[in-house]
């Protein structure tokens, strides 16, 4: 009898800026990826015309999250496209979606990734509910990469961590010129794994 292989759901996923893990949005919108079409036809041919590919175009990656005084790293990072400095703020990221047991189950990656527009949240006096901002991130091309992890992986992990979920670590290079305050936000989880690695090296 072949095996059931549920859908994954939706509620579990992470983001990577340069290969260090941010969790905690509220929701995220993975782009669309589509070409152009483009007509064209002879005058001896059927009349149907014939449908030749055009330009790739790739929408942009919506992200919301609460605002906390961490949060305003997102904000930093949309000043520096403000400021014209590109080169410091296109990015390398990922959408991470994970299974029920927290393992990465597919990721979305994209390159030169930039924040072309922010918007802050609604305020009200008498709404009960959580004060949003949204990200809006546009591309030069994205990909989704399948993950396959062996029972034998599995059981390492598990014997590594003691049994504890931990949230994984990317593997997309790090860029020269991390906007400032990124590391921060970022740098706990980062941290842990350079000191992970360490005692690796050192056993």
């Amino acid at each position: 009898m072949t095996g059931r292989a549920d859908p994954y759901r939706q509620m579990r996923f992470i983001l990577e800026i340069d290969g260090i893990v941010k969790a905690g949005f509220s929701h995220c919108r993975v782009p669309r990826a589509s070409s152009g079409v483009i007509t064209y036809r002879e005058g001896n041919e059927l009349p149907t015309p014939r449908k030749l590919p055009g330009l790739n175009e790739y929408g942009p990656l919506i992200l919301e999250t609460g605002i906390t005084d961490s949060s305003i790293e997102l904000f930093e990072w949309r000043t520096l496209v403000e400021q014209g400095k590109m080169d410091e703020a296109r990015r390398a990221a990922a959408v991470v979606l994970l299974d029920a047991k927290g393992h990465p189950a597919a990721r979305w990656t994209f390159r030169e990734a930039w924040p072309s527009q922010y918007e802050g949240p609604w305020l009200s006096a008498v709404a009960d509910a959580v004060a949003i901002e949204r990200l809006v991130i546009v591309n030069e091309g994205f990909g989704r990469i399948a993950f396959e992890q062996s029972d034998e992986e599995s059981e390492a992990d598990s014997e590594r961590t003691g049994g504890v979920e931990e949230v994984p670590i990317g593997t997309l290079p790090r860029g020269a010129g991390v906007p400032q305050g990124i590391d921060s936000l970022f740098g706990k989880s980062r941290q842990q794994k350079q000191m992970r690695d360490k005692e690796q090296e050192e056993t």
